[in-house]
């Protein structure tokens, strides 16, 4: 039998030898639509954290655990199931900028007292121009760390063109990773996307530092805010960004529509009547497939840190809903009740490794 000018037998002989080269391919996840799943055939390049048996390391970012000192903080974090945590080392945080040579090797010594790594430490430090940017390298390369989290590059003007607002970011970052060859140790960004973020679409962010050795320079991506700035985009963002990716970042949200005029857009906002906005909940519950993020990790084998930070509302018996992003622990949260919500975040993250069969 013949279709068209091909024999029959040729062209299932093709989808048979089309058949065995699939196997051997690395497959990666895609966007479900219309209850398919499309797959990527041919070999993904390999996650520069990529080890023999890794897996992504779950990591309290301790800003949940503001509350508390660093000795609290840490038996909090492993009573709740978490093998890491990511201490706060900026203003505001666990660890102040100033006292970085005194205080971060006690956070450091405290999480291992508690039997908890510090894969990655959150700094304000995006240049080497950021204040005390040697002091926080040369302490941390002195305590074997390698990873810390820089903040975005700054605000976007929108009344002017942007690309050259993105592109004056990268002899500054060429700088650190100068700074950072030094040390030991490596910058890697944030993909946050308050409005106007420089790097807040993870797609930018990677324009600025795609060249940049991996050794040095690098991104967290947040699923949670690539997902509120791109929806769908994001799983073309993380093939594209997945050889510069070395920490991802996590939170769950939803698109709501504000009611309250008082709430008001922000002022960055290129629309000013735009009516909705992020809402953060439980992970799990509300836009970022995680189900599909972790299988990807598990097709390039990653195997750095995965942050999480508890920022959604959750009941409090007697008072109204809470934020446990910077709770009052225990007058307005009883810590039974916050432990077991860090507990529920972790097992949930737990679950989707096991699914994607870490």
């Amino acid at each position: 039998m013949q279709v068209g000018n091909e024999p029959m037998s040729s062209r299932r002989d093709a989808l048979k030898r089309l058949g065995a080269a699939s196997s051997f391919s690395v497959v990666a996840f895609a966007q479900q639509r219309g209850g398919r799943r499309p797959q990527v055939d041919g070999v993904v390049t390999p996650s520069p954290t990529a080890v023999a048996g890794g897996k992504p390391l779950l990591t309290l970012y301790s800003i949940s655990l503001q509350w508390a000192g660093y000795e609290e903080a840490a038996e909090t974090a492993a009573k709740s199931g978490w093998p890491a945590i990511g201490w706060t080392v900026r203003g505001g945080g666990h660890v102040l900028p100033e006292n970085v040579v005194r205080d971060l090797p006690k956070a450091v010594a405290a999480a291992k007292n508690a039997g908890l790594q510090v894969p990655i430490i959150i700094t304000p430090i995006r240049g080497t121009e950021s204040p005390y940017a040697e002091a926080y390298l040369d302490t941390m390369s002195k305590l074997g760390l390698r990873y810390y989290q820089a903040p975005p590059l700054g605000q976007y003007d929108y009344a002017k063109d942007l690309q050259p607002q993105l592109d004056v970011w990268k002899p500054r970052i060429e700088k650190l990773a100068k700074l950072n060859e030094k040390y030991g140790t490596t910058a890697v960004y944030h993909v946050e996307g308050g409005a106007g973020n420089i790097g807040g679409g993870g797609w930018d962010l990677w324009l600025a530092i795609r060249d940049f050795d991996t050794k040095y320079v690098g991104m967290d991506l947040d699923l949670g805010h690539a997902t509120m700035k791109g929806g769908p985009e994001v799983w073309e963002l993380i093939r594209f960004a997945h050889k510069n990716i070395l920490a991802f970042a996590s939170k769950d949200i939803r698109w709501a529509k504000k009611t309250d005029p008082a709430q008001g857009p922000r002022r960055s906002d290129p629309s000013e009547d735009w009516p909705w906005a992020a809402e953060y909940v439980a992970p799990g519950t509300g836009m970022v497939n995680f189900k599909a993020a972790f299988e990807y990790m598990k097709a390039i084998g990653f195997a750095g840190s995965f942050l999480h930070y508890s920022e959604y509302f959750v009941n409090v018996p007697g008072g109204k809903p809470v934020s446990l992003l910077r709770p009052n622990v225990p007058k307005d949260v009883p810590k039974e009740l916050y432990i077991g919500s860090l507990r529920r975040d972790f097992d949930y993250y737990s679950k989707m490794l096991t699914q994607a069969g870490f």
